[in-house]
């Protein structure tokens, strides 16, 4: 009798072992197909989106500053650009819209409404930072009293300051003054930074043009970054509520340096999401960008004034 109970004990360890080996069995292979699924999913760009209870082809996000930067995605701080080429990218961002903020100490923020799109790519290449304060230099100071006239020869890289009587021109490197002789009879030629509304940009892949309150950009060359654009294309970019007075271009050809209501900004012509524009300085009169030492020059009464940009 106690055999047979022992047997019918064992039978039943037996079967018991059987059907948990069968359970393990059936289970590992749901993981094996829910994990094969899962990185399936995952190198294809896959995402699960809890909101929409749902997958999606996820997007993704890159920026290139002028500056190492930190980059914060809705608020959040996502990283910082790399120490080498300044560039910060971001993957597997399901698609919809991000508030992206670009900060520094001592810089004023750069921010913008991104909008990422199922599988693609959104680069934004040319991302400038500028400080908070600048400071002005002098480069020097005319003699010449009654001052009526105050241009910028860029072909010379010089400052022509004067009246109709007497002129200097001031080199703009060195701050040497030299007179300019007149014929007599002749009143002062009128040199300018920009003789026209349109203004080509530094790559020649494009013109800037302005009215008094408009600006607006055409491609002269297919774009050969994003915003990708086609040769021909004109893209609005912004309107502001004062008298342009005039528009040169910073020296990676898409930002723009303006002169306004006796205020100089700077502003970026990339008008996805928001428009950068930053307050530079106080202006009075005529100013000269030189991208070569990355500076800009303005007058002031009778001195010539230099703010380093970097």
């Amino acid at each position: 009798m106690a055999t047979f109970t022992r047997s019918k004990f064992w039978y039943k360890v037996s079967v018991v072992r059987k059907r948990t080996r069968r359970i393990l069995f059936y289970i590992s292979v749901l993981l094996f197909i829910l994990i094969g699924y899962g990185m399936v999913i995952f190198a294809l760009g896959y995402k699960y989106d809890f909101v929409q209870k749902r997958f999606f082809k996820t997007g993704s996000l890159e920026l290139r500053s002028n500056i190492s930067v930190e980059v914060y995605i809705n608020d959040e701080l996502s990283g910082g650009t790399s120490f080498l080429t300044n560039s910060f990218s971001k993957g597997r961002l399901l698609p919809r819209t991000y508030r992206v903020r670009a900060q520094k100490d001592g810089y004023q923020p750069w921010q913008k409404l991104i909008k990422v799109e199922a599988g693609f790519l959104a680069s934004f290449p040319k991302v400038v930072l500028i400080p908070e304060t600048f400071q002005d230099e002098l480069v020097a100071s005319s003699s010449i009293g009654n001052i009526s006239i105050r241009k910028f020869d860029a072909s010379n890289s010089a400052a022509i300051i004067g009246n109709k009587q007497r002129l200097q021109s001031i080199n703009l490197k060195t701050g040497e003054i030299k007179q300019i002789e007149q014929p007599s009879g002749r009143t002062a030629p009128s040199i300018g930074a920009s003789e026209t509304n349109y203004v080509s940009s530094p790559d020649e892949e494009k013109t800037v043009w302005f009215n008094e309150r408009e600006l607006w950009i055409k491609w002269e060359k297919d774009a050969s970054y994003q915003p990708f654009q086609k040769v021909g294309d004109v893209e609005f970019v912004t309107r502001l509520n004062q008298k342009i007075d005039d528009v040169q271009w910073y020296r990676d050809s898409g930002n723009l340096l303006i002169s306004v209501g006796g205020i100089l900004k700077f502003a970026e012509i990339d008008n996805r999401g928001e428009i950068n524009i930053f307050d530079i300085t106080t202006i009075a009169g005529p100013f000269y960008y030189d991208s070569d030492i990355e500076a800009i020059f303005k007058f002031e009464k009778n001195k010539l004034l230099k703010i380093r940009f970097e």
